[in-house]
Order: structure tokens, then sequence, then C-alpha cells
């Protein structure tokens, strides 16, 4: 992306640094959509309690009481006015076989989801490229940012961002490997890589002479705090990294050669999840506010799996897909889990509360008039809606950012015209794809706005007009 701009320092490191003002050309600051505008996917995997997901009032503004009471988006509420939660939206193809396409109904909802393509009889992969991956190859020329959290799985289930048909892209699980290639670390002489990890030296000491030297030039008071933070962001992150083992330390000398990163079998345990999610999160955001990328999606777990939950005080003994049919066993031929609904409820709230965390940390950098996430669209999104029924009707979406404006925010909205959302006929969820590829700037060739994405075998052409502000 022209814009980006970076510290170069010792041994080739680069540090991306977020979009500053003082810096920036008259005509471009003064010039229409100066501000990028992005895209954040945020993947759940076994769909949600349905009953208690939803907000406690009606269709409308969103305000305090939307997210009292029996509600699993409470943790969101210090987001309400920054919030479009719509209800009635069905995946295409679609479920229960309806189309008559390859897969089950798990391998749809993850294969479909960001694609709104079928799933390719043989490869099992998706037959079109996703719109993360769409957005920053239009936008950016290269590839999103692509992160998952827990266990990578090889299979249909173990992906949902694609680079073109049957083309999966593999997310890392890896946040020190995530953060090397943010940082431009690979640039680093191996040797100077392997003295920074020892001696846990910060990436930012790599850079301190053009960083200050970038200090000393006539600042505004937005920019300099901005930088500040952003700075002190990529110590938070580098220390808890550190924290958590990913960044080697206390090692004797001569063995720094040797480091090749975490064990991925300690990435991948469920004790892990937690850590490792919020330190994605972490990178997700210096991405987006440093121009690092335009798209990027952050996968929770895989398809028909997930973890064992036992920590916000859940102590579950079974995991979330086992839970999400109430069973013993992923194929329910064992016993019903008593409680399992009140389990999924406190799963569905935990998430909520991450994906706070999120938002939180992209509204941290300001830009212009607003901050990283008002100029973005986060899309909290999932492989079902009722998880039980592998059902792929009234899907819980719940959308972040104005995008710059171009959604409505504040709002639960119901777009269909029927009265029950649970319904597939005029709602497809590829019209919401085409709307965000809109929201974030994407053109056709000719110039004009995006039509349709997807498959044009299924779902519908046009926006979904009621989000759009």
């Amino acid at each position: 992306m022209k814009r980006r701009r970076f510290l170069q320092g010792a041994c080739g490191a680069l540090v991306g640094l977020p979009l500053l003002e003082s810096l920036a050309p008259r005509a471009a600051r003064a010039a229409d959509g100066a501000i990028p505008r992005r895209f954040v996917g945020f993947f759940e995997c076994n769909g949600v309690e349905m009953a208690r997901f939803w907000p406690t009032t009606g269709y409308g503004p969103l305000t305090a009481a939307s997210f009292a009471g029996a509600t699993s988006l409470a943790p969101l509420a210090g987001f309400a006015d920054r919030l479009l939660i719509p209800r009635g939206i069905h995946m295409v193809p679609r479920g229960f076989n309806r189309d008559g396409t390859p897969g089950d109904d798990h391998a749809k909802g993850m294969a479909h989801k960001l694609t709104a393509q079928p799933i390719v009889s043989g490869s099992g992969f998706a037959g079109g490229i996703s719109v993360d991956q769409e957005i920053s190859m239009r936008l950016d020329g290269r590839p999103a940012l692509t992160l998952l959290v827990g266990r990578r799985n090889t299979g249909t289930l173990g992906y949902i961002s694609y680079a073109g048909s049957e083309q999966p892209v593999q997310g890392e699980n890896n946040p020190w490997l995530a953060y090397q290639d943010l940082m431009g670390l690979g640039n680093l002489d191996p040797l100077a890589l392997d003295r920074m990890i020892a001696r846990r030296e910060s990436v930012l000491d790599l850079v301190r002479d053009d960083f200050e030297d970038l200090q000393s030039k006539s600042l505004g008071t937005s920019d300099r705090e901005k930088l500040e933070m952003h700075f002190d962001a990529i110590r938070d992150l580098e220390v808890g990294l550190g924290d958590a083992g990913l960044i080697p330390c206390n090692l004797p000398d001569g063995r720094a050669a040797e480091i090749q990163g975490i064990n991925p079998d300690t990435i991948e345990h469920d004790s892990e999840f937690r850590t490792i999610g919020r330190m994605q999160m972490d990178i997700v955001a210096l991405a987006l506010a440093c121009g690092a990328t335009r798209a990027a999606t952050l996968q929770w777990g895989t398809g028909a799996g997930g973890p064992i939950f036992t920590w916000g005080g859940m102590s579950h003994q079974y995991n979330h897909h086992k839970l999400s049919h109430g069973n013993t066993h992923d194929d329910d031929s064992g016993q019903e889990v008593p409680g399992y609904l009140d389990m999924l409820f406190d799963i569905d709230s935990w998430f909520a509360g991450e994906l706070a965390y999120l938002l939180e940390r992209l509204d941290a950098y300001h830009e212009g008039d607003g901050t990283v996430l008002d100029h973005s669209s986060v899309v909290w999104m999932n492989e079902l809606s009722d998880g039980r029924a592998h059902d792929f009707r009234d899907l819980p979406f719940v959308m972040a950012g104005s995008c710059g404006g171009y959604l409505r925010t504040g709002q639960y909205l119901k777009v269909t015209q029927h009265d029950n959302p649970l319904n597939d006929d005029d709602v497809p969820h590829n019209k919401l794809l085409t709307t965000i590829l809109n929201a974030v700037g994407v053109r056709e060739d000719g110039g004009g706005p995006v039509t349709r994405f997807g498959d044009p075998a299924f779902g519908q052409s046009g926006e979904i007009d009621a989000i759009k502000a």
C-alpha cells in the first residue's frame, strides 16, 4: 500500500507506522477517502445458544437496556452505539442440502461463509476467493492477514479464507511468527535475530535512531500521542509474547541459533487458547493501524471442533462441538450433557468479551475524525446459527464500526421482510459480503460499485440496503 510508512533500522529491521497526518501531503489529507477503510472477520465455530444471544430489546436503536438481562452480548454494551446487529440473513449456498452442493453442513458453514461459493467435489474446498482476500488483493495487492487460534485442520473444516478456487489459506497460529512477519523481522540477518531473541531485545531497539529522528520532526500533538501509543503497544505485545514463553530467554551462549520458535504442540493446547487469542488480536490491531493490510481474519478453532473451555469461570468436560450438540460424543451417540445450554451461553459470552477486547484495541488508534474502529467493519460471524440443528438460517452476525460512515450503527435490525427471521428466502449472506466490499472501497473494473459477490448460481445481486447509512 503506497501510504504505508516504515522505520528502517539496524540489520534490516522494518517497523510499520500508523497513519501520521502531520507527515501526509496536504492534498492527501484533504482528499476524500484519505483514511483507509478496513475489514476484520472474527470467526467462531459451532453456532450459538440462539435463545439468549440477541439483544433483549426490540428492533431499533441499541441502548444499555439492549444488553441487560439474559443476553450473551452483555460484554459489548460499552460499544452499543458502534454496533450493527442484523437478523434474518441466511447462508448461500444453503445448508440442509437444499441447493444440492457437496459437503455436510459443518463443511458448508466453513467453506461458504466468506466465499459464497459451493464446495468443489473431490477437493472439498470452496470454489472461489473469500471476501477478505478479495479486499486485500484489490486494494493492497497482497494477501490478507489470516490468523488462527488453536489446532490446525488441513481439511475443509480448517479454513475460512481462500485465495481462489480450491486455494485455502492456512491461518498462522503462532503469534511470534505472525509478529516477525508484521515487523519485518524476516529482513534481519539471522544472527541478529538470534541475538535479539536470546537477549530479549526489542525490535524497537533496532530502529531507535530512526525513531528519535522522527520524534524530532514537527509532529502535531495527536500524531505524537499516536506514535507513542503505537510503540507502547509494540512493547506490550513483545512483553506478552515473552511472558507466554513465545520468545525464549535465559538460553546458554551459542544456543540462540537453535531456536526455531515455540513448539506448535504448545500453541495448539486448549490451555493456550485464551493467551494466544489476545496476542493475535493485538497483532490484528497493529497490522491495521500501521497499514500492513486492509483486511484480516481471526479464526477461533476449526469447524466441528473447538477447545474444552476451562477458564473465565468455565470448567467444562467436553469440547465446544460436543456441547453444541449437548452430547458427550461428536456423533450424538452418547448421553445428553446436563446444563449444556448454560455452558454454550457462557462460551458465547466469553467470545463477546474477546470481541470487546479487539474493539478496544482498534478504538485506541485515533486517525482523522475517528478511530481505526470507526473506519473499519469488524464482523463477528459463525459457522452455524443453532449448532445442534446445523442451521444456516438467521445467522448470528454482529458488526462493529461504520466503515467510514458507510454502515448504520447503534441498531438492531430485522433485514428480512418475513416476520420470522428463521428463513432462507430474501436475504442471502452473499449480499452482506457485497455490502462489505463496497463499504471498504472495492470497485468493479469499470469503477462502479460491486454488484455481486460469490457464485452467480446462488444468492442475489445487490447490497443489504437496510444496514447502509
